[in-house]
């Protein structure tokens, strides 16, 4: 039985540092998603500082992502070095993510000492890319690495739960030969006393036909018999103490198996909990970096348009000297300024709404989202001669968020634009309808299409183009599909090589706000 306990013991011990094993795997993956936010906190930072000249706009996310940094690469190297993990790659990842913040640096001291070209030079490089993939990939086989380490030690739970309960079932078994022990005893010490009780009767019988001459025999025998009786009845009152705490032992067993099973109950809950919460865990803070990544990649892909026409128009005034050409070229500058503010407007607000709580949903009319678009890529549309066709006369509305709704219409309209047929002018088709209770929203273009059999899988991924011969860096379908499932709706896509593609977004009428909250 003691040993039986101790194993007991010593199962609950492997219990526990399984758990602690599955909690520290699942902080390795957290923390090399660090990394990537380090990253993306230092691309924000020194974007704002060019726009706004701001240092505080630079210096605040810049500590922010040294900070992250550090604290990631050092629980990183301790946690991997334990798991015996090689850590060639990890250093190599550290050399260069410390090579980009000295990069990032020196931007902003060129900045700092007024030189600007230089400055606009070295942000072009755009060398964070190559190092955030680094770090993705690197992101990816620890995520494999940790999951092969939290499906072993899961497993080792499992049958460290399993064991405990044939530790159980043994120790059941070990007190049956106890109790048939004691049981036989007890038989066999009234079967003596009945023997005994007998044998006095048949000697009585005989003292009594015995003469008065063996008068003084008789009382020797019968002092010898009291004698023997004595020492009969110690043995019985001897057996009755053994019974009673043999009896004593068998409840002090049965309380200990109770409250031995009462405590696996109370572990195995407390372990289903545990892991419930580490889940949910999990996917709060998977959430929440996905809705950084998200407003990063908005600010840069949004950002970068009206930037691009202002440094564009500002070089041209510096080469003209018509002053009605300045003029017109002044005004083009304070339209593009304007649709900058209304950009930085649009992401204070979504800054605004990232706070629990904040999302603030309305009523929103496609048409009027449209228009808006339709302004801030007036100028390609023009030199494109791009035809617009909509209907939005079955459903003009969506209880959703603007900036959302927006976005989602300037990326599709805007690759309509730039993947445009060598052969034929942009026509775009934007239609509503209602399917039962959900609102379907579709936009077909006469572009140079997709090889779905070729590029379907990775069509929203991030990062992935399939025409090269036009700028762009393979963002925009990447974040269309990850706002248009985080509004709970769906996307899919037809096209067809040199004929064009056709996107359909299917939106929920009954949204579920805790979605973004």
């Amino acid at each position: 039985m003691i040993i039986n306990a101790f194993l007991i013991y010593e199962n609950g011990k492997r219990i526990e540092e399984n758990q602690d094993e599955i909690r520290a795997a699942e902080r390795v993956k957290l923390e090399a998603e660090q990394i990537k936010l380090a990253l993306h906190l230092l691309d924000l930072g020194i974007r704002a500082y060019v726009i706004t000249d701001c240092v505080d706009m630079f210096e605040d996310p810049r500590s922010s992502a040294t900070e992250i940094k550090d604290r990631a690469f050092d629980y990183l190297f301790i946690s991997l070095i334990r798991q015996e993990y090689n850590t060639d790659e990890l250093k190599k990842l550290k050399i260069a993510v410390n090579g980009y913040f000295e990069f990032v640096n020196g931007i902003a001291l060129e900045m700092n000492n007024s030189n600007v070209e230089s400055a606009e030079r070295m942000v072009i490089e755009d060398r964070g890319y190559e190092v955030w993939l680094a770090a993705e990939i690197f992101s990816l086989e620890i995520r494999g690495f940790e999951d092969e380490i939290e499906e072993q030690a899961q497993a080792e739970f499992n049958n460290a739960i399993k064991y405990s309960y044939w530790l159980q079932i043994i120790l059941f078994f070990i007190t049956i030969p106890t109790l048939i022990y004691a049981s036989y005893h007890s038989v066999k010490s009234i079967y003596y006393h009945r023997q005994l009780t007998e044998s006095e009767k048949e000697k009585a019988t005989i003292l009594e036909e015995q003469n008065e001459k063996l008068e003084l025999l008789v009382r020797e025998r019968t002092d010898e018999i009291l004698a023997q009786n004595e020492e009969i009845t110690a043995q019985n009152e001897e057996i009755s103490s053994q019974n009673e705490q043999l009896h004593k032992s068998k409840k002090i067993i049965e309380e200990q198996q109770n409250k031995l099973k009462l405590r696996n109950e109370e572990l195995s809950a407390e372990l289903v909990e545990q892991n419930a919460e580490l889940k949910n865990t999990n996917k709060i803070l998977i959430g929440q970096n996905n809705k950084l990544e998200q407003f990063a990649y908005i600010i840069s892909h949004n950002l970068r348009a009206p930037i691009a026409r202002l440094l564009g128009l500002g070089y041209l005034i510096n080469k003209t000297e018509n002053e009605k050409e300045k003029e017109g070229i002044v005004n083009l500058m304070i339209n593009s300024s304007e649709e900058l503010n209304e950009v930085i407007d649009d992401m204070s607000h979504v800054l605004l709404i990232q706070k629990p709580g904040s999302k603030v949903f309305e009523n929103v009319r496609f048409d009027h989202i449209l228009n808006k678009v339709k302004k801030t890529l007036r100028h390609e549309i023009i030199e494109n001669q791009v035809t617009l066709n909509t209907d939005f006369t079955e459903a003009n509305e969506v209880y959703s968020l603007p900036l959302y709704i927006e976005n989602i219409f300037y990326n599709l309209v805007s690759n309509a634009i730039k993947y445009q047929h060598e052969d034929r002018h942009p026509a775009l088709e934007i239609k509503t309808r209602r399917e039962e209770d959900d609102i379907v929203l579709t936009f077909t273009d006469n572009g140079l299409g997709i090889d779905l059999d070729r590029d379907g899988k990775k069509l929203f991924s991030l990062y992935k183009r399939f025409h090269f011969h036009v700028e762009g860096k393979g963002l925009g379908l990447y974040l269309v599909k990850n706002q248009v499932e985080t509004l709970g709706g769906s996307i899919r896509v037809e096209s067809q090589l040199n004929k064009g593609t056709t996107f359909t977004i299917k939106f929920k009428s009954n949204v579920d706000k805790s979605i973004l909250i």
